[in-house]
């Protein structure tokens, strides 16, 4: 069954990722350089829900969903972002 919001998608994607795949999406996350950024205190330790949390609060969840597609693409996790993309569909 598809996920009916975007942040259950995100999770769900995130939740996928292996721990090494989740553990350079959350430092690529720590590495952008548009604004807003992300603090390393907000990232450190936490799990897929959590950085799912952070993502959707930092910046809005349709923000969030295109951050989260250009950091999967930036760690070439490239079929894990074409994923999200089609489970969002219709969802923004």
């Amino acid at each position: 069954m598809p996920p009916n919001t975007i942040r259950k998608a995100l999770a769900d994607t995130l939740e996928d990722l292996s721990k090494r795949n989740f553990e350079k999406f959350c430092h690529e996350l720590l590495d952008r350089r548009d604004e807003p950024r992300i603090r390393r205190n907000r990232l450190e330790g936490k799990n897929y829900l959590d950085v799912v949390d952070v993502l959707v609060c930092t910046f809005t969840e349709s923000k969030a969903l295109q951050v989260t597609v250009e950091t999967l693409r930036q760690i070439d996790c490239n079929e894990d972002a074409d994923a999200l993309v089609r489970a969002t569909n219709g969802l923004q």
